[in-house]
């Protein structure tokens, strides 16, 4: 049996704001997916609904990772290697995560949710937030 997590979703909040649109959006959906996977985890339906979440990880990695990416190469974000090397460590542990479904890795959609969490506290609201004013000082809205 799954254990539980705090029911309470994450509300977006104004401090989360970056005010490029691309970027809080992905962050917005990044919020999302942990919100899904705390139902899941509640829900005791890990092993049903894990597919799920990892479907939004890969359009997220997919579509904003790589967009975030462009734009910090064209406008030469000096710090770019180590963002992308950040994002590469991520996709790693996520494709990790899936390899444990196969291995009916206990607590698996726990597991997910701390990684998650962690991410969302450290890469989105620090680190991105950081490179992110570099993009703002280049024009980027």
């Amino acid at each position: 049996m799954e254990n539980k997590v705090n029911p309470e979703p994450y509300q977006w909040k104004d401090e989360y704001t970056v005010n490029i649109t691309v970027i809080d959006k992905q962050h917005q959906k990044f919020l999302n997916i942990i919100n899904e996977l705390k139902l899941i985890i509640n829900s005791n339906s890990c092993e049903e609904k894990v597919s799920e979440i990892f479907f939004q990880l890969a359009y997220l990695i997919d579509h904003y990772f790589i967009k975030e990416e462009i734009y910090f190469n064209d406008l030469k974000y000096p710090n770019l290697e180590q963002h992308k090397a950040a994002h590469n460590q991520f996709v790693e542990r996520i494709i990790q995560f899936q390899k444990d479904v196969e291995n009916n890795t206990p607590n698996l959609c726990l597991e997910i949710y701390q990684y998650l969490e962690n991410w969302f506290d450290e890469h989105i609201l620090k680190y991105d937030k950081e490179a992110v004013e570099y993009l703002r000082k280049m024009g980027v809205n």
